[in-house]
C-alpha cells in the first residue's frame, strides 16, 4: 500500500478523537501522518499485523527511540513534540495504531505505544535527585531499585453512565483521582430536551478498566555520595507492564514526569507531588550498569595476564590497612565469587561467598568493610546494631503509598541483590535479626508472612560480616562460638571465618608503627598541598601507598568477570579436591571431619581464583589456593586442646566436649534411678574420672549442661536431670 495514495485511512485516523491539550488542528494532522511514516518506512506494519491476530492478549508496539530519533532530524515539528509534548504525541502515535488494528474479535480499545533504547540517549538520562519543576511533562529515562510494591489493582479508564430519566449510556473518560460523572446525557446533548434531575448510575459491565500499579523506586547505593540520604519517586506502571516488578529489582524506566497537586482534607495546596508515569522499562541484569569501553576492555584483557595477579589485586585492597595478607586474599575471591548451579531438577547451589571476621577493636574489621562497599560493584554497606530483622530482609509497611493496604518493603539484602552486602557489628544483633539470615544465606531469598502477605524475594548476594567478642578483646583459650553471641548454624553457613587478634610483639609493632605514621604523613601532606593549590610536589612513601590496580579498575574487570566467564573445575581440579576431602576427614591424629559443606566452600573459592585470571576452567592451582584458605580458617578457629574440630562450628560444642556432656548426664540419670534421689555432685565428679575424664573436664560438663538447662541444682551439692 502506498501511504500518501491511502486518503481514506488516512481522513479515518483524522476522525478518531481522544482528550488531550490543543496543539492545533493542523498540526495534529502533520503529526499523525509523522507517525503513519514511522510505522511504513521503518518497518513496524508486520509487528502491526501480527498484534493484530492475537489481540488483546498483546496488545503493545515497540517502537526505537532511535527511530523516532532520526525521523525528528528531518521533522522538526516532529521533533519538538518529542521534547516539548511528548504525552500528547505518544496518544497520537497510539489513535494510529488503534485504526491500524483490524480484529473481528473484540473491539480495538485500548493499544499501548511503548518507546524502546530511550536510556541509551544520554540527554533523556537523569538521577532521581535531579528531577526539577522543568522536567514536568518530559520524557526522560530514569533507574534505581525497586523498593516497594502495591498489588495490581483495576483503574476506571472509560466510565459508562446510565441516565435514571431516559436509561441512555453516556460514557465519560476518567483521569486519576476522583471519578468524574457526565454533566448532562447523551440523550439530553442530542435532542436539547432538558431531564430535570437527572441521576447517574455506574454500568461497570459496560465501563473499560486498566491494570494499574505503583512502585516506589529509590536511587542505586553506589550512585550516592557520603552522607546523602536516597531520594525516591513513586511511578505508575499500567496495563500489561503491571504485575513483573518486585522489591530488589534494578530497573531502568522510561516514561513521563507529572505532578499532582497535594491535598489537606478538602484543602487543595500550592505544592505539588512529582511521579513518574511509565512508558517502558529494562530490568537491570547482572552488573551490567557498570559500562565498560573497548578501552577499558582491553586494559582488562592485559591485566589479566599479569603474574600473581592476586597478589597484585590484594594489595590493592585497604593499602593503607597493614598486613593482614590471607584475608585481603579471600576478599579478593568474594567480590569475583564462585558460579551459581542451576539444575535440572530447579535445585541452585550458591556460588557468593561469605566471609566473617571476629576480632578485637582497633584492628581495622570497619575500615576493610567500608572498601569493600566501595571497590565492589553493587555493595551494600549496615549496621547490625542499627538494622532490625525488617531491615535486613524485607518489611510489611501500612502507608500512604499503599493507599491503606500492606505493602512490601525491601531490606539491605534484598537491595544488594546479585552484588555485596558488608555488615558491621553482627554481635549487637539480637536472636530475632541474626535468626531472619539463614535463609538469605544459604538458599539466597527471603521469605516474608506477614500481614496477610505472602512473598518470596531474591537475595543472591555475598555477605562480609564484622564482629566483636563479648568480653570486648578475644580470648585465644576460649571457642569463638563462646566468644560471639552467633547460633551455630549461622556460624556454619560462612565460608571463611577469620579471627584477628592484637597481640603484642615488637617486630610486628614496630613495622605497624611505622606504616600508620608513613600513612599519616602522606595523608597530611595531601591536605596541604590541597589547602595551599600546590601542584608538582614529590610526596614522600606516595607510591607505597598508591593501589597497584586502580580502585574503578577493579570494579570494571569484577563486572567483567562475573558476567562473562564462568569456569568449570578441570579434571586435575577434582581429583585434588576430592584427595584432600578424604584425606582430610581420615582416622588419623591430624584429620578434620570436615563436612561437605566445606568442600562447598572450597569450590566456590576455587572458582573465584580462576574467575580473576578470566579462565574458563579451575585449574589444580586455583584448587591449592582455596584449600590453603579453607584449612587456615578452620585452623584458626576450630582449634581445641591442641587439635581442630569443625564441630566447634557446626554444633558450639566440640566432638570431644560432647562425648564428655553425654558420659555426665547418663552418670547423674543412672544415680537418680537408683537413689530415687538427686545425684551428689562429689559422686558424679568421681564416676566421671572412674570412666576417663579428668576432674576439670568433669566439672566443666556440669558448667555447660547448667547452662543449657539440662541439669539443674536443687539444692546444695545435688544434681538433678530436668524432665
Amino acid at each position: 500500500m502506498t501511504l500518501f495514495t491511502n486518503r481514506k485511512l488516512i481522513s479515518h485516523v483524522i476522525d478518531l478523537h481522544v482528550e488531550m491539550i490543543p496543539i492545533g488542528i493542523e498540526e495534529e494532522d502533520r503529526l499523525r501522518e509523522s507517525w503513519l511514516r514511522i510505522y511504513s518506512e521503518y518497518g513496524y506494519m508486520d509487528t502491526i499485523n501480527r498484534v493484530s491476530s492475537v489481540y488483546p492478549d498483546e496488545k503493545s508496539i515497540y517502537v526505537s527511540f532511535k527511530d523516532l530519533s532520526d525521523f525528528g532530524r528531518h521533522n522538526p515539528s516532529f521533533e519538538s513534540a518529542i521534547l516539548d509534548n511528548p504525552e500528547h504525541l505518544l496518544a497520537l502515535g497510539e489513535e494510529v495504531l488503534r485504526s491500524l488494528i483490524h480484529t473481528d474479535r473484540v473491539n480495538v480499545n485500548r493499544v499501548n505505544l511503548r518507546i524502546s533504547g530511550l536510556s541509551e540517549d544520554q540527554s533523556f538520562r537523569k538521577e532521581i535527585r535531579q528531577i526539577r519543576s522543568e522536567d514536568i511533562e518530559k520524557l526522560l529515562s530514569i533507574n534505581g531499585i525497586v523498593r516497594k510494591n502495591t498489588e495490581v489493582l483495576p483503574r476506571l479508564q472509560d466510565a459508562a453512565f446510565e441516565c435514571s430519566v431516559c436509561g441512555a449510556i453516556t460514557k465519560v473518560k476518567q483521569s486519576k483521582g476522583k471519578m468524574e460523572e457526565p454533566a448532562k446525557c447523551s440523550n439530553e446533548v442530542e435532542s436539547g430536551v432538558e431531564h430535570n434531575k437527572a441521576k447517574f448510575k455506574l454500568v461497570p459491565e459496560l465501563s473499560e478498566f486498566v491494570d494499574t500499579q505503583k512502585i516506589e523506586l529509590q536511587e542505586n547505593p553506589e550512585t550516592l555520595e557520603g552522607g546523602t540520604q536516597p531520594q525516591r519517586i513513586t511511578v505508575i506502571i499500567e496495563d500489561d507492564l503491571t504485575g513483573r516488578l518486585y522489591p530488589g529489582d534494578r530497573v531502568t524506566i522510561d516514561g513521563i514526569v507529572r505532578a499532582e497537586q497535594k491535598r489537606i482534607g478538602i484543602v487543595t495546596l500550592t505544592e505539588f507531588e512529582i511521579y513518574f508515569y511509565c512508558v517502558n522499562y529494562k530490568k537491570s541484569k547482572e552488573l551490567e550498569e557498570i559500562t565498560i569501553s573497548s578501552e577499558d576492555e582491553e586494559k582488562i584483557i592485559a591485566l589479566s595476564k599479569t603474574p600473581s595477579l592476586i597478589d597484585k589485586l590484594s594489595s590493592s585492597i585497604a593499602p593503607t590497612i597493614f598486613g593482614l595478607d590471607m584475608i585481603k586474599t579471600a576478599l579478593v575471591l568474594q567480590m569475583f565469587g564462585g558460579v551459581r548451579k542451576v539444575m535440572k531438577d530447579g535445585t541452585t547451589i550458591r556460588g557468593d561467598i561469605h566471609i566473617l571476621m571476629v576480632g578485637d577493636p582497633g584492628t581495622a574489621k570497619s575500615q576493610l568493610l567500608k572498601y569493600m562497599t566501595e571497590i565492589s560493584p553493587r555493595g551494600v554497606f549496615t549496621f547490625g546494631r542499627g538494622s532490625s530483622a525488617a531491615g535486613l530482609t524485607a518489611a510489611a509497611v501500612h502507608d500512604e503509598f499503599g493507599e491503606g493496604r500492606w505493602t512490601l518493603e525491601a531490606g539491605a539484602l534484598v537491595l544488594a541483590d546479585n552484588g555485596f552486602c558488608a555488615i558491621d557489628e553482627m554481635d549487637k544483633m539480637d536472636d530475632r535479626d541474626t535468626a531472619a539470615m539463614h535463609e538469605a544465606m544459604e538458599q539466597q531469598t527471603i521469605t516474608i508472612s506477614k500481614a496477610g502477605i505472602m512473598a518470596t524475594l531474591k537475595s543472591r548476594c555475598s555477605i562480609l560480616g564484622a564482629a566483636n567478642p563479648k568480653w570486648g578483646r578475644y580470648d585465644p583459650n576460649r571457642s569463638i562460638v563462646d566468644q560471639i553471641d552467633f547460633p551455630p548454624p549461622l556460624l556454619s553457613r560462612f565460608d571463611v571465618i577469620f579471627k584477628i587478634i592484637d597481640r603484642p610483639e615488637k617486630s610486628s609493632d614496630e613495622r605497624l608503627a611505622d606504616h600508620v605514621l608513613r600513612a599519616h604523613r602522606v595523608g597530611e601532606i595531601y591536605r596541604s598541598l590541597e589547602e595551599n593549590e600546590i601542584v608538582d610536589y614529590e610526596i614522600p612513601d606516595e607510591e607505597y601507598f598508591a593501589p597497584i590496580v586502580d580502585k574503578e579498575l577493579i570494579r570494571k574487570y569484577v563486572s567483567y568477570s562475573r558476567t562473562r566467564v564462568f569456569p568449570r573445575l578441570s579434571d586435575e581440579a577434582i581429583k585434588l579436591l576430592k584427595d584432600e576431602y578424604v584425606k582430610t576427614r581420615g582416622g588419623n591424629t591430624e584429620s578434620i571431619p570436615i563436612t561437605a559443606r566445606q568442600l562447598e566452600s572450597t569450590i566456590r573459592l576455587a572458582e573465584a581464583a580462576a574467575r580473576t585470571k578470566l579462565s574458563p576452567l579451575v585449574t589444580a592451582e586455583d584448587a591449592m589456593l582455596a584449600k590453603k584458605i579453607v584449612d587456615y580458617y578452620l585452623r584458626d578457629v576450630s582449634m581445641t586442646d591442641g587439635g581442630v574440630d569443625i564441630d566447634i562450628l557446626l554444633s558450639g560444642t566440640s566432638s570431644k566436649q560432647r562425648n564428655d556432656l553425654e558420659t555426665v548426664f547418663d552418670i547423674i540419670k543412672e544415680l537418680k534411678a537408683e537413689s530415687k534421689h538427686a545425684a551428689e555432685i562429689n559422686e558424679v565428679i568421681s564416676l566421671s574420672v572412674a570412666k576417663g575424664l579428668t576432674e576439670e573436664r568433669a566439672r566443666d560438663a556440669i558448667e555447660h549442661l547448667k547452662r543449657s538447662g539440662q541439669i539443674y541444682e536443687p539444692s546444695y551439692k545435688k544434681l538433678d536431670v530436668i524432665r
